[in-house]
């Protein structure tokens, strides 16, 4: 190795290195899963969380004494039954649970779902329409006008996306079992003639322990483009009870935030948000609210698969003290 330079040397030390390489092992894995990298997930989670956890944070994960919010979701994946998270994880089949609880209004209006991109008649589609896959994460195509959309590109992307099976690369077992499916809905839009306008949407991501609201993650100018997915998103955060900002428990201070206005009806999401929640130690119930109207988003038991980034040690911290492992 005398060719490369004494940085390089070092670097390949460290890859050489058992545990330096359980780390590149899984980082291999993650850029091309493997089948070998997906019979681990399918047989030994555990282990594959340890891999993926250790390759992260450089550290063993907490099996005996999880503390914080990312701890404690990412041992619930692992050590708790997760066939309900697999249900409602799936952005079509959780739609039969949101009217089994008397929901059925804040639903968008599903215009179909199909197995397969070629499946799909645009010509039964209205003027606007958002595209998603029912399985994973980041593919969602918003058409604002289908005259002027790329069909081609839309096409591939979703092709791409749906014949992939979610949750390998990513380390979340009860993604694994969701049957890939492409669904169109309804366009939620902000009309922006409200104090507050943004890109796309605002999306509450409300955070709930045993049934009861705990805060939101307000997300808004995210950049969703026509068979891209998602590249950018601001990420902030209120008290849901008081509205107050909690932007001290941020980790990116860089960010411009924008005062969000509190919802006329906040009380009446936080209803929802609650109810949708009953049962569970802990999910994440993501719901808009657009002139007066609360729509459902999605449930989340696995937050940015285990690794949230977003909050400080401390509010991870002070979170993950309010779960309580069975």
């Amino acid at each position: 190795m005398s060719f490369l330079s004494y940085k390089a040397r070092l670097r390949v030390k460290s890859f050489l290195h058992p545990i330096r390489s359980l780390k590149a092992l899984y980082f291999i894995h993650c850029i091309v899963p493997t089948d070998r990298w997906r019979e681990l997930v399918d047989t030994n989670p555990k282990k594959a969380i340890e891999m993926k956890w250790n390759r992260f944070y450089r550290e063993c994960f907490p099996w005996k004494n999880p503390r914080t919010l990312n701890e404690k979701v990412t041992w619930m994946e692992v050590m708790t039954d997760t066939t309900k998270w697999t249900e409602y994880t799936d952005k079509y089949e959780v739609r039969k649970h949101i009217e089994e609880l008397g929901l059925k209004d804040i639903l968008t209006e599903c215009y179909g779902v199909w197995d397969k991109v070629d499946d799909i008649d645009f010509d039964k589609l209205p003027d606007k329409f958002v595209l998603k896959c029912t399985h994973d994460c980041g593919s969602t195509v918003i058409v604002r006008d289908k005259s002027k959309m790329n069909k081609e590109e839309i096409l591939d992307f979703l092709d791409k996306r749906v014949s992939v099976r979610y949750g390998y690369a990513s380390c979340e077992p009860h993604y694994t079992f969701i049957k890939p499916r492409i669904m169109a809905e309804s366009l939620i839009e902000m009309d922006n003639s409200e104090a507050f306008s943004s890109e796309t949407t605002v999306d509450h991501k409300i955070r709930c322990i045993d049934g009861k609201a705990q805060y939101d993650m307000v997300c808004y100018d995210r950049s969703l483009e026509s068979g891209s997915g998602g590249s950018k998103t601001v990420y902030d955060l209120y008290d849901i009870h008081t509205w107050t900002p909690m932007r001290q428990y941020l980790a990116d201070p860089g960010v411009e935030y924008k005062n969000v206005p509190r919802p006329k009806n906040l009380e009446k999401m936080i209803a929802i948000a609650e109810q949708i929640a009953q049962g569970y130690p802990q999910v994440r119930v993501d719901l808009y609210n657009v002139n007066g109207r609360i729509y459902f988003g999605e449930m989340t038991f696995y937050a940015f698969s285990g690794m949230n980034n977003h909050f400080t040690r401390e509010f991870q911290r002070m979170i993950g003290e309010r779960i309580k492992l069975g």
